[in-house]
């Protein structure tokens, strides 16, 4: 397992997380070495500080969690406010009601000018497709929309729902993002034997719940 800690991301977004769960996945990150942390905005800076200002792991915010559907200005700010906090990367999820009406035209307006956000300050930003609301052509359809709007992760779902994990649907995702964009996937009850082959299909990032043990 060992040598799948350097693309393993700690999630820990569920509503009752604790500060005493937190602390332990700091001592995971900073004594196996894992990729990073995905924390609420809430706990940015102190997750911040623990971590200090030269630590190599990823931390990232989520914005607009769950659904999305909160106004773009307010995404913006989040972002702002999570990247002064001292976030490296952010993880925004797609407005989902815009995506399941005829209004989802306007959403490649919203993803771009959230990625201009945080590049200009050179971080990171990830767009998570709710893909359990999905069909498979809306997901292929959304992953086009993101790619456009200039993003540079796409995540397969929030993790919120009890979404189950499936290989042939993670490689599937996979391969409908272009190279150019890296893939983080829902991997909670996924075997070690299935995260081998999805860092060998090129998947970059394994987000994986606080609450499963390695």
């Amino acid at each position: 397992m060992n040598h799948l800690f350097p693309y393993i991301e700690r999630t820990l977004v569920q509503p009752d997380v604790s500060i005493n769960e937190q602390y332990a996945v700091l001592d995971e990150v900073t004594q196996l070495g894992l990729a990073g942390l995905t924390v609420a905005p809430f706990w940015v800076k102190k997750m911040r500080r623990e971590l200090g200002d030269t630590h190599p792991a990823v931390l990232s915010a989520v914005i607009g969690f769950p659904y999305g559907y909160q106004r773009t200005e307010a995404k913006q700010l989040e972002i702002e406010l999570a990247l002064k906090d001292g976030a490296t990367e952010v993880e925004v999820v797609m407005n989902t009601s815009a995506l399941l009406s005829p209004t989802s035209v306007w959403l490649k307006i919203e993803l771009a000018k959230l990625v201009a956000v945080a590049h200009a300050q050179e971080r990171l930003l990830t767009v998570i497709l709710p893909t359990d609301l999905l069909t498979p052509e809306q997901t292929e359809s959304m992953i086009r929309l993101a790619t456009d709007a200039g993003t540079d992760f796409i995540k397969n779902g929030t993790g919120i729902a009890g979404q189950q994990f499936s290989l042939e649907q993670a490689l599937r995702f996979r391969q409908a993002v272009p190279r150019s964009v890296g893939v983080k996937i829902l991997a909670d009850g996924a075997t070690e034997t299935e995260l081998d082959a999805l860092v060998q299909a090129g998947v970059e990032r394994l987000a994986i719940n606080n609450r499963v043990s390695l």
